[in-house]
């Protein structure tokens, strides 16, 4: 059990965050999609030739990590709003939620240098970004139970 709000919703963002990149990471290394979201993450900040680079990697990890953190912080205070009830539902809801905004808005508008339009990446990446919001749901319910002053 975690007393600060901040701190359990970042670092349920960040282990989400890991739930959701490893089946990606199996799938690219596979063969079966043709892009890593460590490459699209490192894209939004270097060119597209340097991401393959260890220090592209590292970049990658930073940028991906940091994103699910602050979603993580994000979704704690969406919880405070609408309440805890049916927690995996709302889990489900934001992992779509942030597939469509983050794949289908902020990357086609130039957020990242690589736009990924592999219709198999498309799809096994809406399933893991539900992995996320269900793995960061469950692990703001356990690990930060609300308090009557909320």
């Amino acid at each position: 059990m975690l007393r600060d709000r901040i701190l359990a919703g970042t670092i349920a963002g960040m282990i989400a965050t890991i739930f959701k990149t490893i089946p990606n990471i199996i799938l690219w290394k596979m063969g079966i999609v043709q892009h890593s979201y460590l490459h699209l993450a490192a894209a939004a900040l270097i060119s597209p030739q340097d991401v393959n680079t260890p220090l592209g990697l590292i970049i990658g990890v930073a940028v991906d990590i940091i994103t699910g953190g602050t979603l993580g912080l994000l979704i704690i205070y969406l919880f405070k709003i609408t309440g805890r009830d049916y927690w995996w539902y709302k889990g489900l809801i934001i992992g779509n939620a942030i597939w469509l905004w983050g794949l289908g808005v902020t990357i086609n508008f130039g957020a990242s240098k690589m736009v990924p339009l592999d219709p198999v990446f498309r799809l096994t990446s809406l399933a893991e970004h539900q992995i996320f919001g269900l793995v960061v749901a469950y692990l703001i319910i356990k690990w930060y139970p609300e308090s009557k002053n909320g």
